[in-house]
């Protein structure tokens, strides 16, 4: 499930080119006037934990220098201002943001309205004053989607849950599903948090949406100001690596002409998902020996194929969560015939437990073998 998928995942900073401390400095400057402690305050966060502290003054300073040399900045009495030249350049570093930003305030909204690739708008800008509305564009832009506009938890949730399935087949199926016609809520939830790192449930679909959110943005924390800082420090270039020592190479033995650590290690193969076709012949062919009833109407549990898939094709890497949504697609598709079972008869509840797969109203236990 946590294979990567064609659809394209973006990282913050693509684009546009990355801001510096320089940059920053001078977006801090131009928001008014600035001391030497301001910087540290309110800029020096951005950059953490990239920069230390005493880097950050390093570089600030540095910064300040080649500012005031190239005339965009000015200092009296420990004040820094930047210069009209200074301000048209800060400016340029806030495309697309079209509504003047006289405040540091103002100046990380636009760095965040430039790091989603969103539109400035009223709206949006009304948006990213909420955690769930920044967390939902952090998503849309993270997968490659419109960020004209917010999608609602609901909405949004829906299209996760699409986007995990198709992970799971390797994306080489087209789901189907239209709005308002996908799975239900507490199931699609279930689908969507396969796009964690670690595989979870969340109870609501707004704590989906924020939790993955701040996950994919590097926030440990699950407030508006944390996921704020984080999505603007993926627009920071990071500090340049210092080049590691070359390491002398190892002399081969005389008497050896291929030695065992020059030996290299057996590829390991990455998780191939079934497409549909195969998945489907898959199912049949390990429900067939497990079936019970009569002719014609034999079925298995779908706990004891899912057992049977997961031993014989450990290549395709999945879970359950991802098989039973792919067999519920497959029912959807009419390729699998999935059945209830009856409850009245009290046989077997564990296994009734573990194979019910919840689908638009309906509770499959079932597949279906056709003699």
């Amino acid at each position: 499930m946590t294979a990567a998928i064609g659809q394209s995942e973006r990282k913050f900073e693509a684009h546009f080119p990355e801001l510096t401390a320089k940059d920053l400095v001078l977006l801090r400057i131009s928001a008014g006037t600035a001391t030497r402690a301001d910087l540290q305050r309110e800029v020096a966060p951005l950059l953490a934990p990239r920069l230390s502290g005493a880097e950050f003054r390093r570089s600030a300073e540095l910064g300040i220098s080649n500012l005031a040399g190239s005339q965009l900045v000015a200092e009296a009495k420990g004040r820094l201002s930047a210069t009209g030249k200074g301000v048209q350049v800060a400016e340029a570093l806030l495309a697309p943001a079209r509504t003047p930003c006289s405040t540091w305030a103002e100046i990380k909204l636009a760095l965040l309205i430039r790091a989603l690739r969103t539109n400035d708008t009223p709206a949006i800008r009304k948006v990213l004053q909420r955690v769930e509305g920044l967390a939902a564009l952090v998503l849309q832009h993270h997968f490659g989607k419109s960020t004209a506009r917010a999608q609602s938890p609901a909405d949004l949730r829906a299209d996760l849950a699409i986007i995990a399935l198709e992970r799971a087949f390797g994306n080489k199926i087209k789901t189907g599903f239209k709005k308002g016609a996908g799975l239900p809520a507490k199931p699609g939830r279930v689908l969507a948090g396969q796009l964690f790192k670690q595989p979870r449930e969340i109870a609501t679909d707004g704590k989906l949406i924020v939790h993955l959110a701040c996950e994919i943005a590097g926030s440990r924390e699950h407030s508006l100001d944390a996921l704020e800082l984080a999505v603007l420090r993926g627009l920071m270039s990071p500090p340049r690596a210092q080049p590691r020592p070359a390491r002398p190479p190892t002399p081969k033995p005389a008497n050896d002409r291929a030695p065992i650590s020059e030996v290299a290690p057996p590829s390991i193969r990455a998780p191939s998902p079934p497409d549909m076709a195969e998945f489907c012949r898959a199912v049949i062919d390990a429900a067939r020996p497990v079936s019970e009833g009569w002719p014609g109407n034999r079925k298995a549990f779908i706990s004891l194929v899912w057992k049977a898939i997961r031993n014989a094709r450990p290549d395709w890497g999945l879970s359950e969560t991802a098989f039973k949504g792919m067999l519920a697609e497959a029912h959807r598709s009419g390729q699998v015939e999935l059945t209830t079972a009856d409850l009245k008869d009290g046989r077997d509840l564990k296994s009734l437990e573990d194979s019910k797969i919840l689908y638009k109203n309906t509770v499959w236990h079932f597949v279906r073998v056709q003699d």
